[in-house]
């Protein structure tokens, strides 16, 4: 059984022009202990979804259809204090900038015990420091910077205790939203594998959300490939990596460079932006697609099952599977 199960959601900002669909019917599950990638290009509507989930849309954006259930309960529906009594207790996140996360003038370990404090006000001051002890040890930041000030930590310090914050209250779903921007790649590759690490051993869901397609292979099993708005293509992490169907993973996967000296680097072709205010009928990514099929232009792609654990949301996938049967 899921641990959340995202059905035919739509969000939208409103702007002078009109609604922005920034999230176009989009439907994911995700079960207990497993971990599930967002990958795409800026502006693909990644982060929406991550905001979305947690609650914290701005007012100029709403949920315009579809459902969030999550144990049991439908998010679509909560208001301000069901979210409050939610967010860091059954669902936390990450968020990318780590440097304007924390407040400057506030102890590190002072803003953790908050998180705390809100959801288990039952607890001690020392059963908090206890706690804030524990998480500290967990992403590896020495108990003796316990009182710093966020200015006293480096970059990666700064992650840890945002990870630290975030894994407080024992949530049973993390959203990481780009939680490596900004650090070197060894860094980086500490922040990934604490990540990793401690998913396992908490048995925490994970949505790791990210542009970068390599580091999404690197910590996810599963992994939505989203393009303006839509999710086009989603699978097992392996599956798709080796056998991408829609031409804009294809194309995404194709722009990374590789030692492999006999791979061709594809620089794609970008013609047109898709406009998500005035949403045309047929594929989002038809201008810039290299099968230049017309009817793509004019018709609605339909998704198509490459096996039992890969789709991809393509016409010209359909039209392949029919003249291969």
């Amino acid at each position: 059984m899921a641990l959340i199960s995202v059905e035919n959601l739509s969000v939208g900002y409103r702007t002078q022009k009109g609604v922005l669909h920034a999230v176009d019917n989009i439907s994911f599950s995700l079960k207990q202990g497993r971990s599930l990638g967002f990958v795409g290009e800026s502006g693909c509507g990644k982060t929406t979804v991550g905001m979305t989930l947690m609650g914290l849309l701005p007012e100029n954006a709403s949920v315009l259809q579809g459902d969030i259930f999550f144990n049991g309960k439908n998010f679509a529906t909560f208001d301000e204090v069901e979210w409050r009594s939610a967010r860091g207790n059954d669902i936390s996140m990450i968020f990318q900038a780590a440097m304007n996360a924390l407040n400057p003038v506030i102890r590190v370990h002072e803003q953790i015990m908050e998180a705390i404090e809100t959801h288990h006000q039952q607890l001690s001051k020392e059963a908090m420091i206890k706690k804030v002890k524990q998480l500290f040890s967990l992403v590896k930041i020495p108990e003796d910077r316990l009182r710093d000030y966020p200015h006293q930590y480096s970059g990666g310090m700064k992650q840890r205790a945002i990870i630290a914050m975030a894994l407080a209250c024992s949530p049973k779903l993390i959203i990481a939203d780009e939680p490596t921007t900004a650090l070197d790649v060894i860094v980086q590759d500490q922040i990934l594998k604490g990540i990793k690490h401690i998913q396992k051993e908490m048995n925490t869901s994970l949505i790791f959300i990210s542009h970068d397609i390599a580091v999404v292979a690197d910590v996810c099993e599963d992994i939505c490939v989203m393009y303006a708005g839509q999710i086009v293509e989603q699978g097992k992490s392996k599956e798709v990596f080796r056998f991408p169907k829609h031409p804009y993973t294809k194309t995404l996967l194709s722009s990374y460079l590789s030692l492999d000296t006999d791979k061709e680097i594809v620089i794609p072709q970008v013609r047109s932006a898709p406009d998500l205010i005035n949403i045309s009928k047929g594929c989002r990514f038809a201008a810039n697609c290299t099968s230049d099929s017309e009817m793509c232009e004019d018709q609605t792609p339909s998704w198509v099952d490459i096996s039992s654990t890969h789709k991809a949301f393509c016409r010209m996938n359909v039209i392949n599977k029919a003249n291969d049967d």
